[in-house]
């Protein structure tokens, strides 16, 4: 029933009343009603809405007055409220909600684009869809890129199962997961959204379930990520429409500007093919998409228009990138639960999983054929190269706690010899660059895992990518290990397969308990060997199968002879310890120890020396094997080197000869210098061990310095190396050893000069006392290096002391203030010689001191070294102020040239030392008031003081008074004076004056004497009760504090007198000083006369029984305040309206009582509910209505209030709305009741022709629309929704679509639509049948006659010789093809132009095939047998020249939508005889060097020959040989590079037809000049066969310079891309040509 909420806002503030539009179709009856229930007849007023809009007339009535609108009753509209009011709305989510949602949960990606990750919701609900197939499960991603963004569209199709419209309906739902679609379907069953039965989820591998479209939530958000509109077409399995549904952003924006309901829309229901309904010119993909249903079963298609810029240059440049992603999330899916194992060059293992089948196509504007790519054929994905790179696995299995399991697997991917195999990952390359050689590398290179996780976690079969787990207890490496390397550990990698028991994020992005739940206790780790459990300990099989991968697949080098572990703290902290060492090591066969001669090789300069010793980065305690290490390498000759260095261990040059070290070595040796003479030409010379005096003069210096020889030399020799020719300098310093260090005092550098020798002059600054030296040293000019290798550069010493003299004069030391009246404190003096240096003081000392206007003593001085401390000095005087006052103190000496020093100081006041307070005589005051004191804190020389935390406290005392804890403060801290006061003393039950005492003292200070003071306390005379009384009736009644006053709704509460009594109980007279100090909370002003005498204004009670008042009275006064409050809680009053309503559904069939109840309930004028009514209420209720029959109507009081009817029922034959009048008193309400059509007894079927003669139709053709209608006695219509309804038929009748149970809709109508029929000629019956109420009705039965058309095709026959192998290039024997009729008889209309024979490629073929793919071909007839019409010939067709199985045949065109195919013709094409070699896997051109990395001289990792006939097929079945490798040069060059192992040539062995070339190196050191060459493979002549086949070159490039190589390396590359890129163009004009040849056969 539709309601309005009207508040009555002329004035007061009356709550909402409650208008219901039920029969008010016009503004006057509205405003009519209005008036009555407000009680306004003689009243002017305005009706207008909460905006201030006036409904005064029929238009604004309608179209502002609707259910739930708020309305006013005012004076005039331009009225200000007297009160609030409150106003009902209602609110949904922004529509941003949905079409952003993928933007929120893709924002935070990992730095990658998510644009494969939207993709992947896409393809989870098709695998989803796809998972009950019985046969392959198709999944295709279309693009169709444009060149303008805005025209690209992107689709998914999938023929799964399709959707219902209510499931397309529940798929656009937002967040309506599968556990929320459990709902019924259309025929009443239970659904359930689930893939598969979750107790079976143990059984199946890997979880691969497809049980992954989960949360209603991550197909929206994909779809609004990648583009701004949606379609979604689908037809569901055995239905014959299709559905479609779109949304769109501009849609939700149009429904906004609209004000239209946003989340509403359509369904398009439409038969297969029907794209009326687009309009436009940029849809033709869409046109083409939607001709392409017909045929189909079922599908689900996905449309995306609206596609970014950003995204569209993603998808078209990044295809490879984000095809390689979907390969990796879906790669058990693709592969099956071993993965993509390797298998042999051109086969494709099969998918155990009911054939999945992922492909995606890209569509170019201009480009005749899309780019295909099946996500099976991707080998560069991470899960591709982890299982192909893996030697070894380790499985296990973990059951979770619940029924959580999860499948796991280690793989360990070996060291050898000089790289790891753990595969890089293909997002974030962590390949090192190329080594600059001045860089000397200390640091161990990463290995392996390096910092990443071992595990990638897997949700049902598809990969969750932001969810790693490190490791577990079991796997994780150990502190310490003897057996097993620690890098072993970071060669593993590992993925774990969790089931549905475990839970992920929306979108499908990580996982949110998995490593916790694993981790947790009570999971339990087993192994798996050839799929059974093996119970043991998981932490030792584990480490056994890891010593195992170790010791059988790594290639290390091994380290021997341990000597200890040691740690470098000149590297970073992280690589500093610990370092195990090593006396030797075994490499490739050779080995190295200590004291061995080395040459390094990619350092600057290349370094020679001997080996000190190998050290290996870990905690490593004897033989291991290990990827790298480093040498510390002592640099000869050691007379230059005298630094020990550090190469990493794969720069030592293995190649380099012994002699060839020696001899370098040699070369670099030379002289160095060795003596230095020292001379004092003027005099003045100082002597090593003298004692010399402050100030004393050294004299000039002269240096030489001497060689070996005994020559005289002033710069080192040359010998050709990076230090010779450097000047030789001499450094002269002169050191002070004081007590904080070294110090340097004077530093002088001589230079020898062409005409001078090394000169240093004399020094007259050597004041400072202490041991000193005199250093002279040779040093280099530039670097200052003063020592060379193992011999240090000449240097001459001299070690003399300086001593102090006698005191001449004082200086005051440091003193340690502040200074305080009274308190001691102490002054050191400190002497000095003429130069300032302390020395000792001169015997007999007495300091004399002296100040003006104080006291001065001191106790005693005392000395301590070179300084005089005079102690315990004490002053006292007279300071005004806390700031403390300034003193000149006189300090005297007696005997010195400098006998006295004058010290300014300022001396505060002193300590506590009493407390002064005042006034002393007692003072009186009244209960409740507060006293205060003036307190004085003073020092020993009665000044005031300030001191940190001076706090003066006052307790107080009484005999025979309880509760006195009232405490005063006073912060003396800054003033050291000031009032102390606090709040009033208060004595509990005081009659008579009592006498207490005040104790004041200084807080937590007992030196203090405390002071006490006498106090005189009397009674207080202010209010301290209240009472107060109300009138009811003829009683006084008296209120209680804090307590509930009952009275009726709307009325007053009146005769409200008080009385105020104090301290004693003694009433106190009213005045109005007194009365003034009184408040009330009901009204703003107070009658000052009315208070004086006692009474207070009357309170209004609230109008509605759920409001209460709480008021209260207040006396504020300096004393206390005193404080009265209750409650006024209304009661409802007299009856005045009453109020029916239905409590169910208002619809009543005719006849039958109705299934609801009618509740009554009266309410008093203000609306409240009256509860309580008497017995004799149930009699005054009256109920009358057209056609109701009164008798049968039962009436009862309510449970809660009011009453209670049940049995209305009416008679009659009508249909329609009745009105039920009920009247109770003098109140009258109406409730409106739907008279409808009485319970379903018989079946009607609507606009059949003739019902009582058979329709007569061909097989095959279709029979009028079929609706049954449910009707009751009457033969009304009966509208009984969800009633189910079969049609019931002769077995030998087919229908077309099948016909199924339907259930009515809302009308009781069911739509069985048009059937086609199939059967044999004869009459059949239909009967619909309807179940109600566990009976069966049924209708009449519908007769159909089927005769059979003659003209009609339905068969193709085929005749020919059987022969299954063929030859490639050959022709075909014979084809007689025959058309047959219903009758099965020659159907002699057929055309030979409608007849065509049709060869393609078989489905799943195994055969190897060449690169370039091979269409479908198509032939007309030759002719027609003209003996017999409807029989055709086909002769001598021309066989495929591609190999392979192949799949004949014949179709016959009947009309544009009907094709008759035969029978399948199935045969093989064998190629022919061999006459070339081909490379199947092409490497590209490689570039090589003659390095000693055996990555640098790889030719061929891995290539296949195989021998071609003349169309390109593989061939040489069961042929066997040899290939010769060689390398040759095409222009003609002398000197070739030689084969690993210095060989010309090797032999490789050829089996059936193919032979491998696998690790083709070239030698270390060969020779050869750069250039061009190839790799002649050639069959030896012992081969199985006599024709002569030439040879095939593999052409690579040779570079004998590394630096170079790295450079055509990329060259390189460009070029294998550009031949690709004309491949493709070859590959494109050979399938147009065979196209073109096809149709001039069919023309």
């Amino acid at each position: 029933m539709s309601i309005v909420f009207v508040f009555d806002r002329r004035s007061g503030n009356e709550p909402e009343h409650f208008i219901s539009l039920g029969g008010l179709f016009s503004f006057s009856e509205f405003r009519q009603t209005v008036t009555e229930d407000f009680g306004l007849s003689d009243q002017k007023f305005v009706i207008a809405t909460t905006g201030r809009v006036e409904i005064r007339d029929d238009d604004t009535y309608e179209r502002f007055v609707d259910d739930g609108t708020t309305l006013y009753l005012l004076h005039d509209i331009n009225q200000e409220l007297t009160a609030q009011a409150t106003e009902r709305v209602a609110f949904l989510p922004h529509y941003d909600t949905l079409v952003k949602s993928g933007i929120y949960e893709y924002y935070a990606s990992a730095g990658h684009n998510p644009l494969p990750y939207a993709f992947a919701e896409l393809i989870d609900n098709a695998l989803a869809a796809t998972a009950k197939n019985s046969g392959p499960r198709e999944i295709e991603l279309r693009l169709f890129m444009d060149n303008d963004p805005s025209k690209t569209v992107i689709c998914v199709i999938d023929n799964g199962k399709g959707m219902t419209s209510r499931e397309l309906n529940q798929w656009a739902i937002y967040r309506l997961s599968k556990f929320s679609r459990r709902s019924t379907d259309e025929l009443g069953n239970t659904s359930n959204e689930s893939t598969h039965d979750e107790t079976e989820d143990e059984h199946i591998p890997r979880s691969l379930n497809s049980d992954i479209s989960y949360f209603g939530v991550g197909g929206k958000q994909a779809v609004f990520f990648i583009g701004t509109s949606t379609r979604m077409i689908s037809k569901p399995k055995g239905s014959i429409d299709v559905h479609e549904l779109l949304v769109s952003k501009e849609d939700f924006e149009q429904k906004e500007r609209n004000k239209e309901a946003i989340y509403e829309g359509y369904i398009r229901n439409r038969k297969a093919g029907d794209a009326s309904h687009l309009c436009g010119n940029n849809l033709d993909c869409m046109r083409d998409l939607i001709s392409a249903e017909r045929g189909k079963d079922q599908f689900t298609a996905v449309v995306i228009t609206g596609i970014p810029t950003a995204h569209v240059h993603y998808l078209r440049y990044g295809f490879n990138i984000w095809c390689t992603q979907l390969a990796n999330i879906y790669h058990y899916y693709i592969h099956g639960q071993d993965g993509n194992v390797a298998t042999a060059a051109h086969s494709r293992a099969a998918n155990p999983l009911k054939n999945i089948n992922v492909e995606l196509k890209m569509y170019s504007r201009g480009q005749i054929q899309p780019k295909v790519l099946n996500l099976r054929d991707i080998e560069e994905d991470m899960q591709t190269l982890f299982i192909r790179s893996a030697a070894n696995t380790f499985e296990f299995r973990a059951k979770v706690e619940g029924t959580g399991i999860v499948e796991g697997i280690i793989r360990y991917h070996p060291f050898l010899f000089d790289r790891e195999t753990y595969p890089d990952d293909f997002f974030d390359p962590r390949e090192v660059e190329v080594e600059d050689e001045h860089d000397h590398d200390y640091t161990i290179p990463a290995s392996g895992r390096g910092h990443h996780a071992i595990f990638n976690c897997f949700w049902n079969g598809r990969l969750i990518p932001y969810t790693t787990v490190e490791e577990f207890s079991w796997c994780a490496q150990p502190k310490k290990t003897k057996l097993i390397p620690q890098e072993c550990w970071n060669r593993i990698s590992g993925v774990l397969w969790t089931n549905a028991k475990f839970q992920v994020s929306t979108n499908k992005l990580t996982f949110l308990d998995l490593e916790v739940r694993l981790k947790d206790k009570n999971t339990v780790f087993t192994r798996i060997i050839n799929g059974q459990e093996r119970r043991a300990n998981i932490d030792k099989q584990f480490l056994d199968w890891l010593k195992e991968c170790h010791e059988q697949s790594d290639k290390q080098v091994k380290f021997s002879e341990f000597k200890g572990q040691i740690t470098r703290p000149a590297l970073p902290k992280n690589k500093q310890g610990p370092w195990a060492v090593y006396e030797e090591i075994q490499w490739d066969g050779r080995t190295y120890q200590k004291g061995d001669m080395i040459k390094t090789c990619r350092t600057a300069p290349v370094l020679y020396g001997r080996v000190n010793r190998f050290l290996l980065f870990g905690d490593h305690d004897g033989e291991v094997f290990a990827t790298g290490g480093e040498i510390e390498l002592q640099q000869e000759p050691h007379y230059f080197y005298d630094e020990v260095k550090y190469v990493p261990l794969f720069k030592l040059d293995r190649s380099a000869p012994q002699d060839v070290i020696t001899r370098a070595i040699e070369e670099d040796k030379s002289k160095l210098p060795e003596k230095l003479i020292i001379s004092w030409p003027e005099g003045e010379e100082l002597k090593d061990g003298e004692k010399v005096p402050a100030g004393r003069t050294i004299g000039a210096i002269k240096a030489e310095i001497m060689n070996k020889k005994g020559e005289l030399i002033s710069k080192l020799p040359g010998s050709g190396s990076s230090q010779a020719k450097k000047r030789l300098l001499i450094e002269l310093t002169v050191i002070w050893h004081s007590r904080n260090g070294d110090e340097i005092i004077a530093s002088h550098i001589s230079s020898h000069g062409t005409n001078w020798p090394y000169w240093f002059k004399k020094m007259e600054n050597i004041r400072k006392m202490g041991p000193h030296t005199l250093n002279l040293q040779v040093c280099l000019s530039e670097s200052g290096v003063t020592s060379l290798a193992d011999t240090k550069l000449p240097s001459a010493k001299y070690r003399f002391t300086v001593t102090e003299a006698n005191a001449v004069r004082f200086i005051v030391g440091m003193l340690d203030g502040p200074f305080r009246i009274g308190s001691p404190f102490n002054v050191p003096l400190e002497f000095q010689d003429m130069f300032g240096n302390l020395t000792k003081y001169p015997a007999s000392v007495k300091p004399l001191l002296a100040a003006s206007g104080l006291e001065l003593s001191y106790g005693w001085s005392i000395s301590r070294g070179n300084t005089l401390l005079v102690n315990d000095i004490v002053a006292l005087g007279t300071v005004q102020t806390n700031a403390g006052k300034n003193f000149n103190l006189e300090i005297k000496i007696l005997g010195l040239e400098e006998d006295s020093q004058m010290l300014k100081i300022r001396l505060l006041p002193g300590l506590p030392h009493s407390i002064s307070v005042s006034p002393e005589d007692p003072q009186s005051i009244e209960n409740g008031e507060s006293v205060s004191f003036e307190v004085e804190v003073k020092d020993k020389g009665q000044n005031l003081t300030t001191q940190p935390k001076i706090t003066v406290v006052a307790t107080f005392a009484c005999d025979g008074v309880d509760g006195l804890s009232t405490t005063y403060f006073l912060d003396c801290s800054n003033t050291g004076r000031g009032t102390l006061s606090g709040p009033p003393l208060l004595l509990k039950k005081l009659r008579d004056p009592v006498n207490i005492t005040a104790s004041i003292d200084l807080q937590g200070n007992r030196d203090v004497a405390a002071v006490k003071r006498s106090i005189i306390v009397a009674p207080s005379k202010h209010a301290a009760v209240l009472q107060l009384t109300y009138r009811n009736g003829d009683k006084t009644v008296s209120v209680v504090n804090n307590k509930d006053v009952l009275i009726e709704a709307g009325s007053f509460l009146t005769h409200l007198q008080f009385k105020l009594l104090d301290e004693a109980g003694r009433e106190i007279p009213l005045d109005s000083k007194l009365v003034s100090k009184l408040k009330v909370s009901w009204v703003q002003k107070t009658q000052v006369g009315e208070l004086v005498q006692g009474v207070l204004p009357n309170i209004k009670v609230p109008n509605s029984v759920v409001d209460s008042r709480c008021v209260s009275i207040s006396i504020h006064d300096s004393a206390g305040d005193l404080d009265f409050s209750f409650t006024v809680r209304p009661v409802a009053g007299e009856p005045a309206c009453i109020k029916a309503v239905c409590s169910g559904d208002s619809s009543i069939r005719l006849g039958h009582p109705l299934k609801a109840d009618i509740l009554a309930t009266l309410a008093d004028r203000h609306g409240n509910l009256i509860k309580k009514l008497p017995p004799r209420a149930l009699a005054d209720l009256q109920l009358s209505g057209e056609g109701l029959v009164v008798e049968e109507t039962v009436r009862s009081f309510g449970q809660t209030s009011g009453f209670h009817i049940s049995g209305i029922r009416f008679n009659g034959s009508e249909l329609g709305t009745r009105e039920l009048c009920i009247t109770w008193r003098n109140l009258i309400s109406y409730v409106r009741l739907s008279v409808i059509a009485g319970p379903a007894t018989k079946l009607r079927v609507a606009d059949w022709p003739e019902q009582d003669e058979p329709i007569v139709v061909s097989n095959g053709d279709k029979l009028p629309p079929l609706t049954v209608q449910l009707c009751d006695d009457a033969g009304h219509s009966a509208a009984e929704p969800n009633v189910k309804v079969q049609l019931h038929k002769d077995s030998a009748l087919k229908l077309t679509p099948v016909s199924t149970s339907l259930k009515t809709n809302e009308n009781g109508k069911v739509h069985f639509g048009v059937f086609t029929v199939h059967a044999s000629r004869g009459t059949y019956e239909l009967v619909p049948k309807a179940f109600i109420q566990r009976s069966m009705v049924s209708g009449p039965a519908l007769k159909v006659t089927i005769q059979p058309d003659t003209n009609k095709p339905v068969k193709v026959d085929v005749r020919f010789e059987t022969q299954r192998t063929y030859s490639a290039g050959s022709v075909f024997s014979d084809f007689i093809v025959r058309v047959l009729a219903e009758d099965d008889m020659l159907l002699d209309t057929a055309e030979s132009a409608k007849m065509s024979m049709i060869i393609r490629k078989a489905v799943g073929t195994t055969q190897q095939t060449p690169a370039q793919g091979f269409q479908a071909m198509s032939f007309p007839p030759d002719d027609a047998d003209s003996d017999k019409k409807g029989a055709f010939c086909f002769r001598k067709k021309p066989i495929p020249e591609v190999a392979g199985a192949y799949e004949v045949q014949f179709v016959y065109n009947a009309d544009k939508s009907t094709k008759i195919y035969s029978r399948l013709i199935l045969l093989e094409v064998k190629p022919s005889v061999p006459v070339t070699i081909s490379v199947l896997n092409s490497p590209g051109v490689a570039t090589a060097s003659n390095a000693r990395k055996p990555l640098s001289r790889l030719l061929i990792r891995s290539v296949t020959l195989a021998l071609n006939d003349v169309f390109g097929n593989i061939a040489g079945e069961n042929l066997s040989g040899m290939v010769e490798v060689k390398v040759v040069s095409e222009t003609g060059a002398i000197e070739l590079p030689q084969l690993e192992g210095n060989k010309h040539s090797i032999e490789v062995p050829l089996n059936n037809g193919q032979a491998t070339l696998q690790n083709i190196l070239l030698a270390e050191n060969t020779q050869g000049k750069s250039g061009e060459y190839c790799l002649c493979c050639s069959l030896l002549g012992n081969a199985s066969w006599s024709t002569t086949i030439p040879p095939i070159n593999i052409p690579f490039f040779f570079c004998n310079d590394v630096k170079k190589q790295a450079y055509f390396t990329f060259l390189s590359k460009e070029r294998d891309q550009l031949n690709t890129s004309i491949e493709a163009y070859h590959s494109l004009f050979k399938t147009t040509k065979q196209l073109t040849t096809a149709l001039k056969c069919i023309g």
